[in-house]
C-alpha cells in the first residue's frame, strides 16, 4: 500500500493516476475526504500532517508514502510512520523547507527515504498569474529577469512513482524542466499559448511583497520568493538532467505545460 499526501494538488493527481495505471494500491490523505474527487479505486482516509493523533487509521498497512511539503509536520509524521510499520518516505521539500530539516527526522528514525527538491513548479504561473491573466491582461512581478527551469508536475509525479517503488534510498534529485526561462520568457510562452498579448509590469520588490502577503502568502515565503528572484536575474538556472535519467523521456516543456493549461488562464 502507497499513502500519497497532497493528494488533490496538481502532482498528487497525477501520480495518483500513475501509481493506480501501474496497479498499485494507493490510499490518499485528505483534509476533507468527502469532496476530494480522486480518480476511482483510490481509497480516501481524513486526516492531517500537523496532527500526528489523525494519521494512524492512513498509515495503517502503508509501506511507502509520499510527502508533500511537510515544514514543520515531519518530524510528527516521521515517528506516526515508525509506529505504524512504513518502509519507505519520499520527501518533496516546499520552498520554506530547509531540506536538512525536512530530511532529519526520517534519517533518525531510520526509515528509507528520498527527497526530491523541484527548482520551480509550472503550475507556479496558474497558481501566481492566473487571476492578473485572466482579468487584466498582464502579469506583474518584481524581477522580470529572473530565472527558474520550470518542472511539469506530471514529471515530478512520474518520478515519484518510480522512486516508491524502492532502490533510491538516501538519495537527493534536484528536478527541473528541460530549459531556464526568465519570467519575461514565461510569460511570451503563455502569450502565444493563449493566442493574445499579454503585458509584463515591473513591480518594485516593496509591490510586490504587499501583493502576495495581501493573497495570504507567509512572510517567509515571500521574503524567500524575493531572495531567490534577485539572486537569478540575468543568470540561467540549472537544468537537471534527472527527469530523463530516471523516467527514460526529456522533460516536459513549460511550452507544452502552457498549451495544456491554456483554458485555465481564460
Amino acid at each position: 500500500m502507497i499513502l500519497v499526501t497532497g493528494a488533490t494538488g496538481p502532482v498528487g493527481r497525477h501520480l495518483l493516476t500513475t501509481l493506480r495505471g501501474d496497479g498499485a494500491e494507493v490510499r490518499a490523505l485528505s483534509r476533507r475526504p468527502e469532496t476530494a474527487n480522486l480518480p476511482h479505486g483510490v481509497q480516501v482516509v481524513g486526516g492531517e500532517l500537523g496532527e500526528p493523533a489523525s494519521l494512524a487509521r492512513a498509515l495503517t498497512g502503508v509501506e511507502a508514502v509520499y510527502l508533500f511539503s511537510a515544514g514543520r509536520a515531519a518530524g510528527g509524521f516521521a515517528a506516526s510512520a515508525v509506529r505504524a510499520g512504513v518502509k519507505r518516505v519520499v520527501v518533496v521539500s516546499g520552498l520554506d523547507d530547509d531540506p536538512a530539516d525536512v530530511e532529519r527526522p526520517f534519517t533518525d528514525a531510520g526509515l528509507e527515504w528520498t527527497h526530491l527538491r523541484p527548482n520551480a513548479y509550472a503550475s507556479n504561473a496558474l497558481r501566481h498569474w492566473g487571476d492578473m491573466i485572466r482579468y487584466q491582461g498582464a502579469v506583474r512581478v518584481p524581477y522580470p529577469d529572473a530565472a527558474t527551469a520550470p518542472v511539469h508536475e506530471a514529471d515530478l509525479a512520474a518520478v515519484a512513482a518510480i522512486v516508491l517503488r524502492g532502490g533510491h534510498a538516501g538519495r537527493r534529485y534536484s528536478l527541473t524542466g528541460p530549459r531556464s526561462l526568465t519570467f519575461r520568457e514565461q510569460v511570451g510562452v503563455l502569450a502565444r499559448a493563449l493566442g493574445r498579448e499579454l503585458a509584463l509590469v515591473e513591480e518594485t520588490p516593496d509591490q510586490a511583497r504587499e501583493r502576495m502577503s495581501r493573497y495570504g502568502m507567509p512572510g517567509s515565503v515571500v521574503d524567500e520568493l524575493l531572495t531567490m528572484w534577485a539572486a537569478t536575474a540575468g543568470t540561467p538556472a540549472t537544468v537537471s538532467p534527472v527527469v530523463e535519467q530516471l523516467t527514460g523521456l526529456p522533460a516536459r516543456s513549460f511550452a507544452r505545460w502552457a498549451d495544456e493549461h491554456a483554458d485555465d488562464f481564460r
